[in-house]
C-alpha cells in the first residue's frame, strides 16, 4: 500500500464523511426516540401481528421481529437509509478517485511514478474502504450510545455484526464500480452501471416475496447476504463471508483489467507515435450525436448524456416497481389501512407524509417512494450535481476561465449552463412520468395523465429549486465555498421542517417556507394536479438564478 495515496483519499473524503455522519447520527437519535412510542402502542402491536406477508417484502419488514428493537432498527435504518447513504458515498468516491482522475489526466501523472499500477489502484481502493469504515464506525458508535438511553437492549455483537455487514455491502458495490471503471475508464459508465446493479439487487431481494420467479435469483443478491439472516439478531453469519469473498474477487478482477488496459496516455501526449499513425489510417467514426457539440448548451447536455439516461432510467424502473407491487397490496388494503391508523403520525412525518391514510390508495402508495422519498432525493442530487459539474468544478479546474474567454457575455454563458441543467433535470423526471403513464394503463390505477404529469413537473421544479440555491451560493462564495453541501443541508433541514410542521402547531407557520411543503402539501403529489404552490418553486428558482447571473457579471474569477 502507498501511505501517501491512502492519506490523500481520506483527506479528499473528509467533508463527505462529516456530512453523512451528522445525518446518520440525527437519524439514529430520531429512531431511538420513536421506538418506545411504537412499542407501547397496543393497536400497533396488534396490526403488526396481522401484517400480510406479501407486504413485508416491499417494506423490508419482518413481522416476527419488528416489535423488537433489532427488528425495528433493521427495517427503519439498515434496510433503506443506511445502505442508500453508504452506497452513494462509496460509488461517488470510487468514480472520483479512479475514473475522474483518469478523465482529468491526473492518473497519467500518478502512473508516471515508480509505484506499480496495481499498488496504486489498490491503495485508492483501500483508501475508499477506510473512508467508508469511518462512516460505519460513527453509525455503529451512535447506535450503541442510543440503545441504553431509550432502553432498546441491542446486543453489542449484533450491532457490530450489522455494522460490518453494512460496510461489506458498501465496499462490494465499490468494487463493482472499480471493476466497471477499470474496464471503461468512464466516470458516468462506472457510476451508472453500479447504481443499476444495486437497484436490481435490491429489487430481487425485496420483491422475492411477491414474485416466485425471483426466489432463485434472490439467493445471489448481495442484499440477501446483507439482510438475511438479520445480523442484529444473529450476529456474524455466512452472509458476511459471501460479501467479503465477492468483494475480493471483484477487486482482483478490477486490478487485472487495470494492469492491461491502455489509458490513452500516448495518444494524449504523443499524438505522432506509430500507434496513433496506424489508427489514423482507419476511418474515424462520426459521433452519432455530433450536433450536440456545436454549442455551449448542447455541449453541457453532451457531458451529462449518460447521467441523464442512468438517473432517469433508475427513477423509471422504481416507478414501474411501485406500480407492479400495488395489485398485491390492494388485496389487503383493509389490513394496511388498520396498520396505518395504528402507527404514530411521527413515523410518516419523518418521510414527508402528513396524510398517511392516503397510502392505501394507488396515488399515495406510488407517491410514497417515487415522489415523496427516493424520487426527490435522486432528482435534487442530480440537479445540484449539475451545478457542481458545470460551474463549481469548472471554475476550480480553470475550464470556466477558458469558456469565458470566448466572445460571449458572462451572463449569457452562465444562463446557458443553467438552462442546460434545467433541461437535463426535466428530461430525467420525464422517465418516471412515462413509466407512470404506462403503469396507470397496465395496472388500471386510474391516476390520469394530468395528475401524473403535474406530479412529475413538481418533482423537477423541486430539484431545480435547490440547484438554483447551489448556484446562488456558488456565485457569492466562488468555487472554494461548499455550495453543493450547503444546498444539501438546507434540503435536509427543510424536509424535516415540513414533516415536523405537520405535527406541532408551533412549527406550522414555519412549515410554509419549506420548498417540500410547496411540493408535498398535505396530500400525495399523484393525488392532485398542478398546484399553485408549484409556482413558488418556479419563482424561487428563477429569482436565485437571476441573482447568481447578476453576481457573476461582477465577481472576479481567479485564474
Amino acid at each position: 500500500m502507498n501511505v501517501a495515496i491512502l492519506a490523500k483519499v481520506l483527506g479528499d473524503r473528509r467533508r463527505a464523511i462529516i456530512g453523512n455522519s451528522v445525518g446518520l447520527v440525527a437519524l439514529i437519535v430520531w429512531l431511538g426516540a420513536l421506538f418506545p412510542i411504537l412499542r407501547e402502542s397496543d393497536a400497533f402491536v396488534e396490526m403488526i401481528e396481522r401484517f400480510p406477508p406479501e407486504m413485508s417484502s416491499v417494506f423490508g419488514l419482518d413481522p416476527a421481529t419488528f416489535l423488537t428493537a433489532a427488528g425495528f432498527v433493521s427495517t427503519e435504518l439498515y434496510s433503506l437509509f443506511a445502505p442508500l447513504l453508504v452506497l452513494i458515498f462509496v460509488i461517488g468516491a470510487v468514480t472520483s478517485e479512479v475514473t475522474a482522475e483518469e478523465r482529468d489526466g491526473l492518473m497519467d501523472m500518478l502512473l508516471s511514478t515508480p509505484a506499480p499500477r496495481g499498488r496504486i489502484l489498490l491503495s485508492k481502493a483501500v483508501g475508499v474502504a477506510l473512508s467508508t469504515l469511518v462512516l460505519v464506525v460513527v453509525l455503529t458508535a451512535a447506535l450503541l450510545a442510543v440503545s441504553p438511553i431509550f432502553d432498546m437492549g441491542l446486543s453489542v455483537v449484533g450491532v457490530l455484526a450489522a455494522g460490518v455487514s453494512l460496510w461489506l455491502l458498501g465496499i462490494l458495490f465499490g468494487a463493482v464500480a472499480l471493476l466497471v471503471g477499470s474496464f471503461s475508464g468512464r466516470t458516468v459508465v462506472a457510476g451508472g452501471a453500479t447504481g443499476l446493479v444495486a437497484v436490481l439487487a435490491w429489487f430481487v431481494n425485496g420483491f422475492a416475496g411477491l414474485y416466485s420467479w425471483l426466489e432463485g435469483p434472490s439467493a445471489a443478491s448481495p442484499f440477501t447476504w446483507y439482510l438475511e439472516p438479520n445480523p442484529l439478531l444473529e450476529g456474524f453469519t455466512a452472509g458476511h463471508l459471501w460479501l467479503a469473498i465477492t468483494t475480493a474477487l471483484l477487486t482482483a478482477a478490477a486490478v487485472a483489467l487495470f494492469l492491461r488496459r491502455d489509458i490513452a496516455t500516448e495518444r494524449a501526449v504523443l499524438p505522432d507515435t506509430a500507434v496513433t499513425r496506424r489508427r489514423s489510417r482507419k476511418r474515424a467514426p462520426r459521433p452519432r450525436a455530433a450536433w450536440l457539440l456545436a454549442g455551449l448548451f448542447r455541449k453541457s447536455l453532451w457531458d451529462r448524456r449518460r447521467s441523464i439516461w442512468g438517473w432517469g432510467g433508475g427513477l423509471g424502473l422504481l416507478t414501474l416497481v411501485m406500480f407492479s407491487a400495488w395489485p398485491a397490496l390492494a388485496q389487503d388494503a383493509e389490513a394496511l389501512a388498520d396498520l396505518i391508523t395504528s402507527m404514530p403520525r411521527e413515523v410518516f412525518a419523518m418521510f414527508g407524509m402528513s396524510d398517511p391514510e392516503a397510502i392505501v390508495t394507488p396515488a399515495g402508495f406510488i407517491s410514497s417512494r417515487t415522489y415523496q422519498t427516493i424520487g426527490p432525493i435522486l432528482v435534487i442530487m442530480f440537479a445540484v450535481r449539475g451545478v457542481s459539474m458545470g460551474l463549481t468544478k469548472e471554475e476550480h479546474s480553470g475550464v470556466l476561465d477558458l469558456v469565458l474567454a470566448n466572445p460571449a457575455s458572462r451572463a449569457r454563458i452562465v444562463a446557458t449552463k443553467a438552462a442546460a441543467i434545467a433541461f437535463s433535470t426535466g428530461f430525467v423526471v420525464l422517465f418516471p412520468a412515462l413509466m407512470a403513464l404506462v403503469g396507470d394503463i397496465q395496472w388500471e390505477t386510474d391516476l390520469g395523465a394530468g395528475r401524473i404529469l403535474a406530479a412529475s413537473a413538481g418533482l423537477g421544479l423541486l430539484g431545480l429549486f435547490f440547484a438554483g440555491l447551489a448556484m446562488l451560493i456558488w456565485s457569492l462564495g466562488g468555487s472554494s465555498f461548499p455550495a453543493v453541501r450547503i444546498a444539501g443541508v438546507v434540503a435536509l433541514v427543510t424536509f424535516l421542517l415540513n414533516g415536523l410542521g405537520s405535527l406541532t402547531e408551533s412549527l406550522a407557520p414555519v412549515r410554509a417556507i419549506s420548498p417540500f411543503y410547496w411540493y408535498f402539501g398535505d396530500s400525495p403529489p399523484l393525488a392532485k394536479g398542478f398546484e399553485p404552490s408549484y409556482f413558488l418553486l418556479l419563482a424561487g428558482t428563477l429569482a436565485m438564478g437571476w441573482i447568481a447571473i447578476e453576481r457573476m457579471r461582477r465577481r472576479d474569477i481567479a485564474v
